[in-house]
């Protein structure tokens, strides 16, 4: 009975060490993603790790920063703050895809959630197969056919390209804006089963802000992991982050405040 005992608990414990993500810490104790801080060469990293059910893509319209809501995440897609047409809508640059709907509205036909602006790296949540896609697309109807079903979320931006020794031409190709400039960053990885969401609160050049990703993840270029890919979002003034740290401290990281378009949440 003893060395039953003895070997239930060994093997617990071994559970304790191969599983050490079964659950996250934040407000009122465990929940549903963990925050944490990641320091890489003067860049500082601010991660929310989760999993991919827990997202839900939601749109703000711009009338509101993420600092002033009760959403926990980080801002999403590119855009402007024009009105398109008669539709009140104001222009979005990236796929932001819930359930086979953008995230405003319903009309596929506006700048609404629907389009990338040109091909660009798309990351695909499909939960009916639990599984991540990671797609160079255009639009809704091409996720949709690379899905072929509506139980998934998708959210665009630029591709990361991570352990690509040929990131840059990518990079070019997608049109990151300001990629040299010293600005705030934000991305989206997916890593084996885990999301997260990377926002800095200093201020780097779009290669170093990549760097200090691929070292988290220990990533080298021309040694890509099949597992793991990620997307760059908005940043400067847009890059923002909502989270509780695991002592309950409530972490606000603002860009310039600027209200935004869409954000990225984590469902409670």
């Amino acid at each position: 009975m003893k060395k039953r005992f003895s070997i239930i608990m060994a093997l617990t414990v071994l559970m304790a060490f191969v599983i050490p993500n079964s659950s996250f810490a934040g407000i009122g104790g465990p929940t549903s993603y963990k925050y944490s801080t990641y320091p890489a060469n003067k860049v500082n990293l601010n991660v929310i790790q989760t999993s991919p059910g827990n997202i839900q893509l939601k749109a703000l319209n711009l009338s509101a920063n993420l600092e002033h809501t009760s959403y926990i995440g980080i801002n999403g897609g590119f855009f402007s703050d024009q009105v398109e047409g008669t539709t009140g809508m104001k222009k979005t640059h990236n796929i932001a895809i819930n359930s086979g709907k953008p995230v405003i509205g319903t009309d596929k036909a506006g700048n609404n959630g629907w389009y990338n602006s040109g091909n660009q790296g798309t990351i695909i949540w499909d939960a009916k197969n639990r599984k991540f896609l990671y797609k160079v697309l255009n639009n809704g109807w091409e996720v949709n056919k690379a899905v072929g079903h509506t139980n998934y979320w998708a959210q665009g931006g630029v591709s990361m390209s991570l352990g690509s020794a040929n990131w840059k031409d990518t990079m070019k190709k997608e049109k990151l804006p300001n990629p040299d400039g010293l600005a705030q960053r934000t991305a989206m990885v997916y890593s084996g089963s885990g999301i997260y969401l990377i926002v800095t609160d200093t201020k780097c050049t779009a290669e170093a802000f990549r760097a200090a990703i691929q070292q988290y993840f220990g990533i080298k270029d021309g040694s890509p992991k099949n597992d793991v890919n990620g997307i760059f979002l908005d940043g400067s003034g847009s890059s923002q982050m909502r989270a509780y740290d695991h002592n309950n401290k409530l972490i606000n990281i603002k860009g310039d405040s600027r209200p935004l378009n869409q954000i990225i949440t984590v469902t409670p």
